[in-house]
C-alpha cells in the first residue's frame, strides 16, 4: 500500500510521488524489487535477515530498523516481527501480514484533523504498539497481589511456578520497552537529517513512554523476587519446624531407647525379669519419663 504524509495522512495511488512525505508497506518480494527505485541501496535488507529485536541502525544512506513485537496474549510465544527502511524521499515498512497496514489504517482515523509530518507520523505508529501497556503491566500487580495474599494465608503449593511464569513474561515486555527506548534515541539523533530538528521531541516522546514502562514492568519484576524470597522463606520455616519436631520426638524418646537396650540384654540374675509387677513398674516409668520431658520442654517454649 501506498500513503502520503502531504498535509494529511491518507491512502493514495502507487504512482503518486511527493519528496520526505511517502510512507510504503510492502511484502519482502516488492522490497526486493521496488528498493533500487525508492532510492535505497541494493544492499539494504541484508542487515535484517534474522529479527530478534527492536532496534533502529545509521547507515551512509538510508537507516535501517525492526520491530520484534510480543503478543501480549501470549508473551512467551513467537513475537510479531517486521522491517522498516527510511530515507530522504520515503518511509517503507517491509511486512509478510498486514499489520503495519492496519496500525497506518487506524492513524489515518485518528489524526484525520491534524497536519502530518515525517516525526508525527512514526510517533503514532510506534505508540500504537504501546497502547494499553500501563493497564497491562497493572494487570500484572493486581496478579502478583492476589499471589502475596495467598501466600499469606499459607497457600504456596504452586506460587512459584506462577511467580516464575509471570517474571519471563515481565521480563520479556521490559526488554521489549527498552528496545523501544533504545530505538527511539537513534532516531532522535537525526544523524542523516531527515526529520525536522524542532519536531524531534515527538521521537522523544516515544523514548520517554517506554522508559516508563520498563521502570514499572522492572518494579514488578522485583516485586516477583521479593514474593520468590518470601517463599523460600515460608519453606525453610516449613522444613525448620519439620526438623524441630523430630528433634523433640528424638529428644523425648531416647530414654526410652536405654531402657530397652538395657533390659534387652536378658542376663540371667536381673532381678527385675523374675519381678511380679517390674513389667508394669517399667511402664510407669516409661510414661514418668516422657511425661517430665514434654514439661520441660513446654516450660522452655520448645514445643
Amino acid at each position: 500500500m501506498y500513503y502520503t504524509l502531504h498535509e494529511r495522512l491518507k491512502k493514495t495511488e502507487p504512482d503518486h510521488k511527493s519528496d520526505l512525505e511517502n510512507v510504503l508497506t510492502l511484502s519482502p518480494a516488492q522490497w526486493e524489487e521496488q528498493k533500487v527505485s525508492l532510492r535505497f541501496p541494493s544492499y539494504a535488507g541484508l542487515e535484517n535477515t534474522i529479527i530478534r529485536s527492536c532496534k533502529a541502525e545509521i547507515y551512509p544512506r538510508y537507516i535501517s530498523g525492526s520491530l520484534c513485537i510480543p503478543d501480549r496474549k501470549r508473551l512467551l510465544e513467537t513475537p510479531l516481527c517486521f522491517t522498516f527502511y527510511i530515507n530522504e524521499s520515503c518511509i517503507v515498512f517491509v511486512s509478510e501480514d498486514s499489520v503495519p497496514d492496519c496500525v497506518i489504517e487506524t492513524m489515518i482515523h485518528r489524526y484525520e484533523s491534524q497536519d502530518m509530518s515525517p516525526e508525527l507520523f512514526l510517533y503514532g505508529f510506534f505508540s500504537e504498539f504501546l497502547t494499553d501497556d500501563m493497564e497491562l503491566l497493572e494487570s500484572y500487580e493486581r496478579k502478583l497481589f492476589l499471589l502475596e495474599e495467598n501466600a499469606m494465608r499459607g497457600n504456596i503449593h504452586d506460587l512459584m511456578p506462577r511467580l516464575l511464569k509471570n517474571r519471563r513474561e515481565l521480563t520479556r515486555l521490559r526488554n521489549y520497552y527498552e528496545q523501544i527506548d533504545d530505538m527511539a534515541g537513534q532516531l532522535q539523533g537525526n544523524v542523516r537529517n531527515y526529520f525536522d530538528p524542532e519536531r524531534l521531541q515527538l521521537l522523544q516522546l516515544i523514548g520517554d513512554r517506554a522508559c516508563r514502562l520498563q521502570q514499572v514492568a522492572q518494579q514488578s519484576i522485583d516485586y516477583c523476587q521479593t514474593l520468590r524470597d518470601f517463599e523460600q522463606a515460608q519453606s525453610d520455616h516449613k522444613q525448620n519446624k519439620t526438623m524441630q519436631l523430630m528433634t523433640v520426638l528424638t529428644s523425648v524418646f531416647f530414654p526410652l531407647t536405654v531402657i530397652t537396650g538395657w533390659y534387652g540384654m536378658n542376663f540371667s540374675h536381673m532381678p527385675e525379669l523374675d519381678a511380679r509387677f517390674g513389667y508394669p513398674l517399667i511402664i510407669a516409668i516409661s510414661l514418668g519419663v516422657i511425661a517430665v520431658e514434654f514439661w520441660i520442654l513446654k516450660k522452655r517454649k520448645i514445643i
